[in-house]
């Protein structure tokens, strides 16, 4: 049986790791405006870059044959496309908010896929998500932006709870097929994004340009994904899979900590408190299970 704290650990580096992504996303798409077609490619090509050599020392080949590795990227890919949707028309925070309804099926599409339920923990799930809608009621927000949000990236996010999963259970215990099924999603993400940017887009010197100018930018992000997508396919492969996606979860509130210093996307005294304080309230929850 996996270590608990182990599980807990990862998944906060994988959180943390996809925090910051988020924030160079929203840089690229929101505010420079490039469209979310050629983000996704670029931001796929220099992690396949990263990870090309390591490539001749894992025995990757095989796995291009198992379809569940491509049902998995399908997943991972259009999530974050989902995302990346919404960076162009929400700040971090609002990503936030609207992704935080997914927390009330997420325990129960777990559940279904690995048979593990925690009443305690889906008590929390209902609650915190309770507080959001209270929140919305009570605030001034664009209640129709948040809707928009809400309609894109929760399906999504349950979708990949209750398949996620089932599609890596196989690969669990094993570092060396962890690594290699990581590599070979982020390949076949490559594919996926290239495919969809060559029936969005024409390819033009302007496009090159976006790649070359954010060079850095993309390189950085690259080496982030990588370590994001490893940790996460060994915290949801694991048997402790229900507790690591609450702090996987996270992953918007350490956005909105790096988007306020990075950015300047500043929110609200009051707002930063409410969504520290559901952080707070699961972080707690699960000090005293």
């Amino acid at each position: 049986m996996e270590n608990s704290l182990t599980i807990v650990i990862l998944a906060i580096i994988s959180a943390s790791s996809r925090g910051i992504i988020s924030v160079i996303d929203r840089y690229q798409i929101g505010i420079k405006k490039n469209t979310v077609m050629e983000v996704n490619l670029y931001n796929n090509l220099y992690t396949i870059l990263l990870i090309f050599i390591f490539s001749f020392y894992f025995p990757i080949g095989p796995l291009f044959m198992d379809y569940k590795i491509y049902i998995y990227s399908f997943i991972v890919q259009f999530v974050a496309m989902g995302y990346s949707y919404l960076f162009k028309k929400m700040t971090i925070f609002e990503s936030a908010i609207a992704a935080k309804t997914a927390d009330i099926f997420i325990p129960l599409a777990v559940f279904l896929s690995t048979g593990v339920f925690e009443t305690s923990t889906y008590v929390i799930s209902i609650l915190t998500t309770l507080m959001v809608f209270l929140w919305l009621k009570n605030s001034s927000k664009d209640h129709k932006k948040y809707l928009f949000g809400i309609s894109i990236i929760v399906p999504l996010l349950v979708i990949q709870s209750y398949l996620s999963p089932i599609l890596v259970s196989e690969y669990k215990g094993d570092i060396s097929l962890v690594i290699g099924f990581t590599m070979v999603t982020l390949y076949i993400r490559f594919i996926i994004s290239f495919v969809l940017f060559l029936f969005s887009n024409r390819f033009t010197e302007s496009d090159m340009n976006i790649s070359l100018k954010g060079f850095p930018l993309y390189m950085g992000r690259g080496f982030l994904t990588i370590l994001a997508q490893l940790t996460f396919v060994i915290v949801t492969a694991s048997n402790s899979a229900s507790l690591g996606w609450i702090f996987l979860n996270m992953t918007s509130f350490y956005g909105i900590i790096f988007s306020s210093f990075l950015l300047n996307e500043k929110i609200l005294k009051k707002d930063f408190l409410f969504i520290s304080a559901i952080t707070a309230i699961v972080i707690f929850k699960e000090l005293l299970s």
